[in-house]
């Protein structure tokens, strides 16, 4: 399993989350890696990936654009669908209805129509992802 962050437009995780000594501290566990379309953090399961995004809490909200959790390669989830994953209101091995495609040309999230995405992210139903 693994944390996927995608940042806002212009902004370099590896260089803001190893800045901070606070961030640095949070992150001495684990050994992110530097992606084309951001970062992504290993963790052994949903609830440390859960737990993690908890502890990068005020870091998610003012430099990542999105958080995912890829529960398998090519297949992710949002932080509301895990969290529904975790309190067991969602079957995590039944695709939902509502899912988004995140292509990633030039490096760049891009939403795609359809499953011509690399990233199939599963979402509750209303739930809207933007990649800014």
């Amino acid at each position: 399993m693994r944390l996927l962050l995608i940042p806002h437009e212009g902004v370099d995780l590896t260089t803001t989350f190893f800045a901070s000594e606070t961030s640095r501290e949070i992150l001495r566990f684990y050994r992110p890696e530097k992606m084309p379309y951001g970062m992504s953090i290993r963790v052994v399961s949903l609830g440390v990936a859960l737990s993690l995004a908890a502890e990068l809490r005020w870091y998610l909200r003012r430099y990542v654009a999105l958080t995912l959790f890829e529960m398998a390669p090519g297949h992710s989830c949002t932080l509301a669908y895990a969290h529904a994953i975790e309190q067991r209101a969602v079957d995590p091995d039944q695709p939902p209805d509502h899912r988004f495609f995140i292509g990633f040309p030039d490096g760049r999230p891009v939403i795609t129509e359809g499953p011509d995405g690399t990233l199939e992210v599963w979402a509750l139903p209303g739930e809207v992802i933007q990649v800014r």
